[in-house]
C-alpha cells in the first residue's frame, strides 16, 4: 500500500480567521474568495498556477483598488498556516518505515515554500526524507477533485491506482479519488486520522481489513 496525504487540514493546521484578519488589516475582504476546501477567483488561479506570485498580487490591487505591496500580501495570505503537530510530523516518520509516502495538495507557490521551510525542520530533517513525492496543484495545473489532478498522482506513483490510500479532510475530494480507482479515507482535520494507524506507524487491523472489503 502507497499512502497519499492531503497537506492543509490533514498535515498543517489552518487558521481561517487569522488569515480573514490579516486581510482586513491591509483593506482587503478575503471572504468571497476563501473556501473551505479549495479557493476562488484569482486565488484558485494562484492554487492552478495559471498565474505567479506578481500577477496574483497585481490583482490583488486591480480588484481592491489598494496600494498594498507584494510583501505584504504575500505575508497576509501565509497567515492561513499555522504549524504542523509533532505527533503527526512522528507519525509520518513511524508509516514511511512501512510504506511510500506522499503528499497531494490543492496550494500555491506561496503556502508550499512556506511549509518547506518552516513545518518539516524536525529532528534536523527535510521535507524530502518525509515524502517519497510531492504533488501540488500548482505545478500539475489542476485541484482536487478533478479527475485530472488523481490521474496525475497514479502515473507519478506508479502500479494500480487501487493500491494507493488517500487521507483528505474533504470526502468530495475522497469520492473524486475513490472515482478515478484509488482507495480513500475521510481524515479530520483534528489529527484523529493517527487513529488509522498503530503505535509503531501500520496501518491498523480495522482500516486494513475495511480496505481488503473493497479491493
Amino acid at each position: 500500500m502507497k499512502l497519499l496525504f492531503d497537506f492543509g487540514g490533514v498535515l498543517v493546521d489552518l487558521d481561517k480567521s487569522r488569515c480573514i484578519q490579516a486581510f482586513q488589516k491591509l483593506g482587503f475582504d478575503i471572504l468571497p474568495y476563501l473556501g473551505t476546501y479549495a479557493q476562488g477567483g484569482f486565488f484558485s488561479e494562484l492554487e492552478r498556477g495559471l498565474i505567479t506570485v506578481p500577477e496574483f498580487c497585481q490583482k490583488l490591487r486591480e480588484v481592491s483598488g489598494l496600494d498594498i505591496t507584494d510583501d505584504a500580501i504575500i505575508e497576509a495570505w501565509k497567515q492561513y498556516l499555522t504549524t504542523v503537530p509533532e505527533e503527526r510530523l512522528e507519525m509520518l516518520l513511524k508509516a514511511k518505515q512501512h510504506y511510500p509516502l506522499y503528499i497531494l495538495s490543492n496550494t500555491n507557490s506561496i503556502h508550499w515554500d512556506m511549509a518547506r521551510e518552516q513545518f518539516f525542520h524536525y529532528k534536523g530533517l527535510e521535507v524530502e526524507d518525509f515524502f517519497d513525492k510531492v504533488f501540488l496543484s500548482n505545478e500539475i495545473h489542476a485541484e482536487k477533485p478533478s479527475p485530472a489532478i488523481y490521474q496525475a498522482v497514479i502515473e507519478g506513483i506508479g502500479g494500480k491506482a487501487e493500491d494507493i490510500l488517500f487521507f483528505d479532510d474533504c470526502e468530495t475530494n475522497c469520492e473524486g479519488a475513490r472515482a478515478c480507482g484509488m482507495q480513500a479515507r475521510l481524515a479530520p482535520a483534528n489529527s484523529l486520522w493517527l487513529n488509522y494507524f498503530d503505535p509503531n506507524g501500520k496501518l491498523n487491523s480495522t482500516t486494513e481489513e475495511a480496505i481488503k472489503q473493497l479491493l
